[in-house]
């Protein structure tokens, strides 16, 4: 039972939010990574939308708190036990830069729950996009291993339980983070229903996770795609990803419902990425995903806030991601201002996207 909306109306997009998204405080000080994944990146989300009106005009829900059952739907028992029981203890290193704090448990099932209740959403054909304005993140965390600030993996297990109804069965994951999702992509390495797309920065002297060739396995041959950009990438760089191999495949793919794992750490004011895109990059993102849901006939979309640390710009980039989903014109901002590209960077992104497109057009 699908609906095809070629222009959306703002009522028609609903954001998840949750004050006690802020329990978990991570036990840093800065300039420690960890300390930058903290309450406030939230708290001026939803405070910047108030104060520009939109708070107001959208549909803003309350997160509900996920079940145990709903987190073990994707992970062990092992690593939900010991969130829990390091939670409990108010402290601990649950993986490489995934520590623990007494309000951890809380917000992390908070984060789940948001993820969830947007997918839940768009399937009830209540809205055609639905944001989780939630934290911890969750794309780095692995059926058995927090790490990178994720303990939960919010999007993989949203994806699960919106796979129950009748409606879903193939679900296209979108990545714009900054970072590989190394979580998302084990979780459905092998599923064929889940089709997984990550564009992020990769650096080609010292390899690791992420390489475009890491192109699924067994009946989930062709699913997921690595798009491995080298850091400084610009707009026009994302803006040939999406083109070239982004929605073509998702095109093929012919999903269902289209999950986003929105990473906002790529504007080029993020203290933690190394990215080049300003707050004009996510509204385009906002259309190719909106348009992505009428091409394919697909629910509509739901996406949950993954990294973005620099709290004056997430506002503003959260709001042209909305302005981006809703089909509006798109507000002019301070940080969208001429900046110089690399023309060795771009050329060799680009070849990076011929070559990511011509080894999984093969599945096409």
């Amino acid at each position: 039972m699908r609906r095809r909306i070629d222009i959306v109306a703002f009522n028609e997009l609903a954001i998840i939010t949750h004050p006690k998204s802020g329990d978990h405080i991570p036990p840093f000080p800065r300039p420690h990574l960890e300390s930058f994944e903290a309450p406030i990146r939230t708290q001026m989300i939803v405070e910047y939308l108030r104060k520009v009106g939109y708070l107001e005009k959208l549909t803003n829900k309350r997160a509900p708190k996920a079940s145990f059952e709903d987190i073990l739907s994707v992970h062990s028992p092992y690593l939900l036990d010991s969130v829990r029981l390091l939670s409990d203890l108010g402290s601990g290193v649950l993986g490489e830069s995934a520590y623990a704090s007494p309000g951890l448990l809380n917000s992390a099932l908070l984060a789940v729950g948001g993820a969830e209740y947007a997918a839940e959403l768009v399937v009830n054909n209540k809205f055609k996009h639905t944001l989780s304005i939630m934290r911890p993140p969750g794309h780095h965390a692995s059926k058995s291993t927090p790490s990178g600030l994720c303990y939960f993996n919010n999007i993989a297990i949203a994806i699960r339980k919106a796979q129950q109804s009748e409606h879903v069965k193939k679900v296209s994951i979108i990545d714009t983070d900054d970072h590989f999702g190394n979580g998302t992509s084990e979780i459905f390495y092998a599923d064929p229903h889940v089709q997984y797309i990550g564009i992020h920065e990769y650096d080609y002297e010292m390899f690791g996770v992420g390489h475009y060739d890491e192109i699924g396995y067994g009946e989930g041959l062709g699913t997921n795609v690595n798009i491995p950009l080298l850091e400084g990438a610009s707009d026009a760089s994302y803006s040939r990803a999406f083109e070239r191999v982004v929605i073509p495949a998702i095109e093929v793919f012919s999903p269902d419902l289209i999950a986003v794992s929105l990473g906002l750490d790529t504007h080029y004011a993020d203290p933690v990425g190394n990215m080049n895109l300003d707050t004009s990059s996510y509204y385009k993102i906002g259309r190719y995903i909106d348009d992505l849901t009428s091409r394919t006939n697909a629910l509509g979309s739901f996406s949950v806030l993954e990294g973005g640390y620099n709290p004056m710009l997430l506002g503003p980039s959260i709001r042209l991601t909305i302005e981006g989903l809703s089909g509006m014109k798109m507000e002019k901002m301070d940080d969208q201002i001429d900046r110089l590209e690399d023309e060795e960077i771009a050329a060799s992104n680009e070849e990076i996207i011929s070559t990511v497109h011509s080894i999984v057009k093969k599945y096409w």
